[in-house]
């Protein structure tokens, strides 16, 4: 990084402290110019538990791994990253965007995702290191609950894609854990192939494709 931002506030770390978010991380602000200003100074700080986000004019938004949900869409230029965003849903349906990239998706795709009310939130830089760290601590502390869940039988949706014990599902068509050897992202999508290294599904965009490195995961264990 190379700008100061300074580390959490009182207002931040009581925020954090009453979410339970653990050691405080590193932050990140709100990108200058034209496309950032309606942001001004809004920040964000990642901790091992979660994330919160504030801005200037009292807003607040505070997200534990363990319980949210997390859409990515990362722009790219001859095979480098060139911005990202992320999309936050908490439990109750509400979601933020925060990164300076777009999220790339309709209002099916967040529908789908389990979004009922958006708000676009800061363009938020350095997205190359808070981003990654919002797919890993979903996996941390939610991939044995879904493989629990899995086990009673119960189906999973990360957006448009749906897992159960039985197999993968995407666009009214399922593809079972028998056939499957392979479940890996390129070209910014989630190829779902068998032995022969054949497609199985229609690729799924991964900007569609909610809480990605948990379905892997999942998938690289259930998979023949």
């Amino acid at each position: 990084m190379d700008e100061l931002i300074p580390g959490p506030d009182g207002r931040v770390t009581a925020l954090a402290e009453q979410a339970r978010l653990g050691r405080w991380r590193m932050a990140a602000a709100n990108k200058k110019g034209r496309i950032g200003k309606a942001w001004g100074d809004a920040r964000l700080h990642l901790y091992e538990e979660g994330l919160v986000v504030t801005d200037p004019e009292g807003g607040e938004w505070v997200f534990r791994w363990e319980s949210i949900s997390v859409l990515q869409n990362l722009s790219t230029v001859n095979g480098s990253i060139r911005d990202a965003a992320y999309t936050l849903i908490d439990p109750s349906g509400a979601a933020l965007t925060i990164g300076p990239g777009t999220h790339g998706l309709f209002k099916r795709d967040l529908a789908a995702a389990g979004v009922l009310s958006y708000t676009r939130g800061p363009w938020v830089r350095y997205e190359g290191q808070w981003g990654p760290e919002i797919q890993k601590g979903i996996l941390r502390t939610q991939g044995q609950t879904a493989l629990e869940r899995l086990g009673r039988g119960e189906t999973l949706r990360f957006g448009h894609v749906s897992l159960d014990r039985a197999g993968v599902s995407y666009k009214g068509k399922t593809a079972a854990w028998t056939e499957i050897t392979e479940v890996s992202v390129s070209n910014a999508s989630v190829w779902i192939r068998d032995a022969r290294g054949r497609s199985l599904l229609n690729a799924a965009s991964v900007r569609k494709v909610a809480n990605l490195y948990l379905l892997l995961a999942l998938a690289d264990r259930l998979r023949g």
